[in-house]
């Protein structure tokens, strides 16, 4: 071993020695820190700070995070700047918040401090708890508080502050508690605000105490998890424009002081667990624009007088309540309603005369109701009416020519009535319908060629009616339809080979008719089907076309109860998706081909087919 490398490893240790002797220095981000803490608590008066902060030094960097009212996160930097009610004296104006990237704490609430919040305070991105209460601070609240969208608490009460609530305020989206109280900030509440309430995780009752609130504007306490009654106290509110409480789990009635809320125009009780009946007091807001009660256990009738003195009612749903009776005569009597719904209820009688005089409705949704208004005269000329549902009533009467007045028309759906007379032709103008459900009413007649003139139509359902005649070669033309149902009818003749142009077709139901011919084997391009091909209780013949093998997608096939003769063709067995099949009723022979799904069918597929053998249930051995 030589000299130099034995002195080596001395000199290595020698240098750590004086190393750890040296003063230990802070870290750029500490010094920063530190130097912005002194050079505010320098500026506060009178001179000297106070004692408090006499731990702030710069010779005492490396204990920061020991400095009275500071605390640190684990990286060692600044994270709490908590010094409540510490008699300091002075301004904000010197301190450089953008040193302090890490802070998520300021609390100096309850001291002497005076001035204008400075602008600056929106550099502190991690802040969540913010109190600057009991001071004497002036001015404006600073926009740039809009840039703390961590906020949860913001404390700025008993101050000096001035001007208007900045609607950048509603961006602060995590705020969870917000006192302004005696100050003396003026103007309009921003709607903005809204946004702190609504879709929040907020519990418990409404306190009585907000009752005190009397100048309040707007309320949204909505998409939260509220519980108990609503508080008699809101009837204080002679102020108050719009009021939402939807989406919460209140319960209770709704009290009749509602009916002091002169100047509200819309209130939202949607989807709680309100009971009881609605209030007659209800009818006294002459303002009303917009009321919704839907999905509540509501009972009993509507005031007769609502709408009577609100001219300017537009939207109203009292959809899935138990509300019985008749719909208010004059609910619309301002013919200003657009949007009407009332679904799955216990209505009954006719609908108001009002009704047919509403030229701006765009929704009207009554289904499954016990309505028996005559419906050739229930409605009038409708320009703007975009859906309509009256399905699952006791409607009766005939449609007439004068929905084709209906152009922006997307859905029309009356099944489940006692509608009677001819499906009018003009419904074939309606060149904006999707959906046509006329289902299970007394519907007699031809289909209208007319029909296939519905070029977007998604959806017809005729079924369940007294239709006679052929199947429409026009419905052909409807090359976005979805679903078609013509069963349980009287149509006769064979069926269109154009109904193939149907190209995104997922059901086809033809069954109990008194069609006859062959199945057309174009069918088998309806590669889109999927759901369903019932071509049941029919006289069809022949044999079944192998090209419906095509029709790879299909889940369920009834072809059950018609005269089809032939065997089963072997080629059906690729149809993988199939898990229904229905032959049974027919004059088909031979062997049931040895596909799993045709040999696991039940015996009831196959039965009334004396010809047809197999290993299957019920049928004998070829």
């Amino acid at each position: 071993m030589t000299k130099s490398t034995a002195t080596c490893p001395l000199f290595l240790f020698l240098f750590f020695c004086l190393l750890f002797l040296l003063p230990i220095q802070a870290s750029p981000s500490l010094t920063t820190e530190a130097q912005a803490l002194v050079k505010w608590k320098n500026s506060l008066s009178p001179p000297p700070p106070p004692p408090s902060l006499s731990s702030w030094s710069l010779t005492n960097i490396t204990h920061l995070c020991d400095w009275t009212g500071v605390a640190c996160n684990n990286g060692g930097s600044v994270s709490e700047i908590s010094l409540p009610g510490s008699s300091l004296n002075g301004t904000l104006d010197v301190l450089d918040f953008a040193s302090f990237p890490n802070l998520t704490r300021f609390d100096i609430s309850d001291n002497n401090l005076e001035g204008p919040i400075p602008s600056s305070i929106g550099n502190l991105s991690q802040l969540r708890f913010l109190n600057l209460g009991g001071n004497f601070f002036e001015g404006a609240i600073p926009r740039s508080i809009g840039q703390l969208r961590k906020l949860e608490k913001l404390d700025l009460h008993l101050n000096l502050l001035t001007s208007s609530i900045p609607l950048e305020l509603g961006l602060c989206s995590n705020l969870t508690f917000l006192a302004l109280a005696e100050n003396s900030i003026s103007g309009e509440l921003p709607l903005s605000l809204s946004n702190l309430l609504m879709y929040n995780f907020l519990s418990g009752k409404i306190p009585p105490e907000i009752g005190r609130l009397t100048k309040l504007n707007y309320l949204f306490l909505g998409n939260n998890l509220l519980s108990g009654p609503i508080p008699t106290g809101i009837g204080k509110f002679e102020n108050l424009l719009e009021l939402d409480l939807s989406c919460n789990n209140l319960s209770g009635q709704i009290p009749p002081e509602v009916g002091n809320l002169m100047s509200l125009t819309i209130l939202y009780l949607d989807t709680n667990k309100l009971y009881g009946e609605v209030p007659e007091t209800i009818s006294r807001l002459a303002n009303l624009q917009e009321i919704s009660l839907f999905t509540n256990n509501f009972s009993g009738g509507i005031p007769r007088d609502f709408g009577k003195y609100s001219p300017s009612l537009k939207d109203v749903s009292f959809s899935n309540n138990s509300f019985t009776g008749e719909l208010p005569p004059n609910l619309c009597s301002g013919f200003a309603l657009q949007y009407l719904t009332g679904g799955g209820n216990s209505f009954t009688g006719p609908l108001p005369d009002c009704l047919k005089n509403c030229s701006r409705l765009r929704t009207v949704s009554l289904k499954s109701n016990q309505f028996t208004a005559d419906i050739t005269s229930a409605f009038g000329v409708h320009p703007n009416l975009v859906f309509i549902n009256l399905s699952n009533n006791r409607f009766v009467g005939n449609l007439t020519a004068q929905w084709e007045e209906c152009k922006k028309i997307t859905n029309m759906e009356i099944d489940g009535n006692k509608i009677a007379g001819r499906i009018p032709p003009e419904l074939g103008k309606l060149s904006q319908l999707r959906v046509l459900t006329l289902s299970r009413n007394e519907l007699t007649g031809e289909i209208p060629d007319e029909i296939g003139n519905l070029g977007e139509l998604l959806s017809l359902n005729l079924s369940n009616n007294h239709l006679a005649g052929d199947i429409p070669i026009s419905l052909g033309n409807l090359s976005k339809l979805n679903y078609l149902d013509l069963s349980k009818n009287a149509m006769s003749g064979s069926i269109p080979d154009e109904l193939a142009n149907c190209e995104n077709l997922l059901s086809l139901n033809l069954g109990n008719n008194n069609l006859a011919g062959v199945i057309p084997p174009e069918l088998g391009n309806l590669s889109a089907l999927q759901n369903l091909l019932d071509l049941s209780h029919n006289s069809l013949a022949g044999s079944i076309p192998s090209n419906l093998a095509k029709l790879t997608k299909l889940e369920n096939l009834n072809l059950s109860r018609n005269s089809f003769s032939g065997t089963i063709p072997a080629a059906l067995t690729s149809l993988v998706s199939l898990s229904s099949i229905d032959l049974s009723y027919n004059k088909l022979t031979g062997a049931v081909p040895s596909g799993r799904l045709f040999q696991q069918a039940p015996g009831s597929a196959y039965i009334g087919n004396a010809g047809l053998c197999g290993n299957v249930t019920g049928l004998s051995p070829c």
